[in-house]
């Protein structure tokens, strides 16, 4: 498996040759299936998902719409773009080398403000797992907690964590805060007091090594904040916008098969889509604890990927008092909550 292509197979539903009608059935007598299946393959629009980083059980309900045939279904055929350390997914979304894509809702606002003609059509996590962990004996339960301690950050989030101390009356140099790393040893060895990561990610790896762990959310801290996030330029929103709401009508019913599927995501993950190196218990238990994160906020009562645009408002003014952004745009003008609106209209 490469960066650049998704490896998949094309599905052919039985809601998919219903679409076709009678003329793609009358070509199997006489060519026999192959054929006829490639000729619906190539009836497929193409379509391009810049992902934020490497394929996991994260991306999860995505996979498990390729591998159910939903995008087809949709008349879609699309390939998931790897992310990673050495890859600026905004950018190339910007760039038009993808359609569409997902980051956390801060680097999207940054793009905006800068310029790049984004939109936010959905959300996958509508609270992100971004948390402070620590050990169970020695919590961090607040942002108080943290004076004196040393907290392990990457510098994209260090202003938040500045922010917040400065809300709490305490100042940077109350806390020590040292690089990052994608791997939170670091904790279990105790050299750290706290790791800012996801609790869906270390969080689950750190259980796995028996490290009894208490995370504190972000937004318990007062940072409100989606995670897979998905946005898409503007001329293609007004381009394709149908195309558009199929695609998330296919994702929504992928990431509802993949909530009420753990463990056949998680072997889907493992075994077909996924990284190389993906631990199959590991990632199962991402998915039971992404769940929640997953099914709240907006998009609860089953609708999954949904769009709250006055959250999104306090998101943009949280971050502009945080000095991470100068706040010049509104909600209304970084969403565009019609195409999800039109797909959970469908899928319900």
């Amino acid at each position: 498996m490469t960066n650049d292509v998704n490896a998949h197979r094309t599905s052919v539903s039985r809601r998919t040759v219903l679409r076709w009608g009678g003329a793609g059935l009358a070509g199997l007598g006489a060519a026999g299936l192959m054929p006829a299946h490639r000729v619906l393959a190539d009836d497929l629009t193409k379509l391009s998902f810049q992902l934020s980083w490497l394929k996991s059980i994260q991306y999860g309900g995505y996979f498990a719409a390729l591998e159910n045939g939903y995008f087809a279904d949709e008349g879609l055929e699309v390939t998931f773009v790897s992310g990673g350390p050495n890859i600026d997914p905004l950018a190339n979304v910007a760039a038009g080398q993808s359609q569409i894509g997902d980051r956390p809702i801060g680097p999207i606002l940054v793009a905006r403000e800068k310029g790049i003609p984004i939109k936010v059509i959905g959300t996958v996590y509508q609270k992100s797992p971004f948390a402070i962990m620590s050990p169970a004996d020695k919590p961090i339960t607040s942002v108080e907690d943290l004076k004196g301690k040393v907290l392990s950050t990457g510098s994209s989030s260090r202003p938040l964590i500045e922010y917040l101390l400065k809300q709490a009356g305490m100042s940077a140099s109350d806390v020590q805060m040292v690089p990052h790393s994608p791997d939170p040893a670091a904790l279990v060895a105790g050299q750290i007091d706290g790791y800012l990561g996801y609790a869906t990610n270390q969080g689950v790896m750190l259980k796995s090594r028996g490290f009894d762990i208490y995370s504190l959310n972000v937004s318990e801290m007062g940072v409100p904040e989606t995670t897979g996030t998905i946005y898409a330029r503007e001329d293609y929103l007004e381009e394709h916008g149908d195309e558009v709401t199929n695609f998330l009508v296919g994702a929504i019913r992928g990431w509802k098969w993949a909530i009420a599927h753990p463990d056949e995501t998680a072997k889907l993950m493992v075994e077909t889509y996924g990284a190389p190196g993906l631990d199959f218990d590991a990632q199962k238990a991402e998915i039971i604890a992404s769940e929640e994160l997953i099914a709240t906020g907006a998009a609860g009562g089953d609708k999954l990927l949904n769009i709250d645009v006055p959250f999104f408002q306090t998101v943009i003014d949280t971050y502009a008092a945080a000095g991470l952004i100068a706040g010049n745009i509104t909600a209304d003008e970084l969403c565009a909550p019609q195409y999800i609106e039109a797909a959970l209209a469908r899928v319900a």
